[in-house]
């Protein structure tokens, strides 16, 4: 039978208390939890627990950092959320759900972290207006990838199972809250390729890391300038696909290539402090859910091979065939154990019976474990649902 898992908060395991929740989990036919153990910042409504029923965090770790010496010469501070009573949250609910039976796996958020970026500036990513943005830092900058390995270490001695990696590559230079603003607002730069250009990123770290690189750094820089002058003067301008794009002009074609060598860094980083608990990822960048855009956040699928144990292919749709494509697509793409990852996002999956079908129709195409959005935003009905189409699946 297919292994299920609930993405989850600390904050809502603290607050149901880890027994009951293990105890209603198992009730429903899940085998495991993936928590948050960093995580960008978030407000999210808990809605069986009326009396807490917003809670809201700034991006940070769940686990303290000051109980080993990880983070000693890194000089990125991690930022720290306490959550209730508990010194270390994420080593309490590991204990917690393990005596319960239940497995633990890290949700481990990289780069994209307005907290993190608004205080270390020297380490966001600016685009080639020279504009820097505060949601992300930059995988190009030492630093950063030593600092993200010290977090995945760090998660990995607290003894989980899996370490589960979201947001490796380069990011969008939009994103719907800064530390400074809470809305977006724009009205030309509506295309992927537009939003590629002006995405990609011409921070010190990059230019630092170009100097052994074969790219023309100032040269990339002038002409994506340059080719976003249209855009940025006509919005019904329609500019060629990415791949088009860089099929035509090397300098671009140079760009996904020094991209994708920094992501390569990142991971080998990642994959070293991991050890050998199980490195796992959610196939979602900046540019979407579908594999073919992983690339122009600087992701490939030969570098996720070289690093990960597994995929997790993220099927946040309604139609149960959308789902077994995407996962299919993945699979023609990448030779590594595939996962997958449905929502109960009551914009995309609404009836009861559509639970069933997303998990009878993934199950023909893959084996790997199933994970389901959201245990901490779930309805007590939406627990109903899962347990109804778990029973199903034994009968």
């Amino acid at each position: 039978m297919t292994a299920v898992a609930l993405w989850t908060y600390p904050w809502t395991l603290h607050r149901e208390g880890i027994d009951d929740a293990c105890e209603r989990l198992e009730e429903c036919g899940v085998d495991a939890v993936n928590v948050a153990s960093h995580y960008h910042s978030v407000r999210s409504m808990q809605a069986r627990f009326p009396d807490e029923l917003f809670r809201t965090y700034a991006g940070g770790c769940y686990f303290e950092p000051d109980s080993d010496d990880r983070f000693e010469d890194v000089p990125i501070e991690p930022p720290v959320n306490r959550v209730g009573s508990w010194d270390d949250p994420l080593a309490e609910i590991v204990d917690g759900v393990h005596d319960n039976g239940l497995a633990v796996n890290a949700w481990t958020v990289c780069l994209h972290n307005t907290r993190l970026g608004a205080t270390n500036p020297d380490y966001r990513i600016e685009s080639a207006f020279g504009d820097a943005h505060d949601h992300s830092l930059c995988p190009s900058h030492p630093d950063v990838r030593d600092y993200f390995a010290a977090v995945v270490g760090s998660v990995r001695d607290r003894g989980v199972d899996e370490i589960q990696l979201e947001s490796i590559g380069f990011p969008s230079a939009f994103h719907d809250h800064g530390s400074q603003y809470g809305h977006d607002k724009r009205q030309t730069v509506t295309t992927d390729t537009e939003e590629f250009l002006l995405s990609q990123c011409f921070c010190d770290g990059c230019r630092a890391a170009a100097e052994s690189h074969s790219v023309d750094f100032d040269r990339a820089r002038e002409r994506v300038r340059e080719l976003l002058e249209r855009s940025l003067a006509d919005p019904a301008h329609s500019p060629p696909s990415v791949d088009d794009l860089a099929d035509r002009e090397p300098v671009v074609a140079d760009l996904l290539e020094f991209r994708a060598s920094m992501i390569e860094a990142l991971l080998e980083r990642l994959a070293d402090a991991s050890g050998s608990t199980p490195l796992n990822y959610y196939v979602m960048e900046a540019y979407g859910f579908e594999p073919s855009t992983l690339p122009y956040a600087g992701v490939r699928f030969e570098t996720l091979e070289a690093h990960l144990d597994r995929v997790t292919a993220l099927c946040y749709v309604s139609e149960s065939e959308v789902a077994r494509d995407r996962i299919t697509a993945l699979e023609r793409r990448v030779d590594l154990p595939i996962d997958a990852g449905i929502t109960l996002d009551p914009d995309v999956v609404d009836r009861p019976e559509q639970v069933g079908d997303l998990l009878d129709a993934i199950r023909t195409v893959t084996d790997g474990t199933v994970s389901i959005y959201h245990h901490s935003l779930a309805t007590e009905t939406h627990l109903e649902w899962i347990a109804e189409a778990l029973e199903s699946e034994v009968e």
